[in-house]
């Protein structure tokens, strides 16, 4: 497996366990790191691990299970950084997101989500899921 292709199965991997309400899974998918963040659509930035994992448990308790998908619009490698840009469709609203990854050993690991909507008409977008690990 490529790195980028490594890169969109951790992505895949996070849009997976959103989708499932999977905090367990999320909590495996972020850094170690307390140098981690996350922007929710339409909420203020969350930085540190505990905290950024916290919302997300929040949102699981309230929310629970929901229909994502997501298309993966480019992805790039920046140093030690994977970068991947993609649509999201969450309940069926629109919205752009960057996700960024640090290596972890073999494990690519999230360090930061940002979503927010789309300007103009929201494509139409099937869920996706990175390539399979070797």
């Amino acid at each position: 497996m490529s790195v980028l292709d490594a890169i969109e199965f951790a992505n895949g991997a996070f849009y997976d366990a959103f989708s499932t309400a999977n905090i367990d899974q999320m909590s495996e998918l972020w850094a170690s790191s307390d140098a981690v963040f996350c922007c929710h659509r339409g909420c203020q930035p969350i930085h540190g691990r505990e905290a950024v994992l916290r919302s997300w448990a929040e949102i699981f308790s309230n929310a629970g299970a929901m229909p994502i998908a997501h298309r993966v619009l480019a992805r790039d490698l920046v140093g030690d950084m994977g970068i991947v840009c993609c649509l999201e469709s969450v309940s069926g609203h629109g919205f752009i997101a960057t996700n960024l990854f640090v290596r972890d050993g073999k494990i690519w690991r999230m360090v930061h989500h940002h979503a927010g909507p789309i300007a103009g008409p929201v494509p139409v977008i099937a869920g996706t899921r990175g390539p399979a690990p070797n």
